[in-house]
């Protein structure tokens, strides 16, 4: 009894190792007879590739600032953070005369130093706003920019075309014309909240340093 016990299991071991074996070969045949498409292995590869380090946001503040450092203009510049992104907020004085919407020659240098130093970056989707801003000084006679809306619409365009011209993908530019709505200093939670009225707007340009202020130019850097 002893040895039929031992001979069934014995059986039952060497029919499992059978069928081992012929899992084991099958799937040998399988790999034998099959080919590996090199193009798809390759656009395998492109889809599952390492997208680009973007650079933080913090980065990004540092090198506006050492652009702003570089060019001497620490007093017309400043960079700062709102709910979008990264700001840089340039005075108008360097921007654009009054009622005229020519590229001032120093904003020029903070525009090709900033395409070189940061709109650049391969890979990096992230939105680019260039936001046009006026004085309350209403536009008389002029039929090309009958209003502060088309002036500072067409100053952020301007803007727009000339980071184009130097190189930034077209498809990350955006510009946004703001009139007189947006006075230096107010944040974009006023604005956003309704506290930009009338007679604010009309404060913050009683003086002619400030409406020299508000003629100016806000690039925000990060939108998604």
């Amino acid at each position: 009894e002893i040895r039929g016990s031992i001979k069934e299991e014995q059986s039952w071991q060497m029919t499992y190792a059978d069928m081992m074996t012929l899992l084991f070969a099958f799937f040998v045949l399988l790999f034998s007879i099959s080919s590996i498409d090199p193009v798809k292995i390759s656009q395998l590869k492109d889809g599952m590739g390492d997208k680009p380090d973007l650079k933080s946001f913090n980065t990004i503040s540092e090198e506006f600032k050492d652009i702003i450092e570089e060019l001497e203009i620490e007093d017309q510049a400043k960079v700062s953070r709102d709910p979008r992104g990264v700001t840089l907020e340039i005075d108008g004085d360097i921007c654009f005369q009054s009622g005229s919407t020519r590229i001032h020659s120093t904003l020029q240098k903070v525009l090709n130093a900033s395409a070189e130093k940061i709109f650049s970056q391969l890979g990096d989707p992230r939105l680019i706003i260039v936001e046009g801003h006026t004085d309350s000084d209403p536009m008389y006679n002029n039929p090309t920019y009958p209003t502060n809306w088309e002036l500072s619409s067409a100053r952020a365009a301007n803007v727009v075309n000339y980071l184009i011209f130097k190189g930034v993908m077209s498809g990350r530019l955006t510009a946004s014309g703001y009139a007189d709505v947006w006075p230096a200093g107010a944040t974009w939670t006023e604005v956003r909240s309704g506290e930009v009225d009338d007679n604010y707007i009309s404060e913050k340009n009683s003086t002619l340093e400030q409406r020299t202020k508000n003629r100016r130019i806000k690039i925000i850097f990060g939108v998604k």
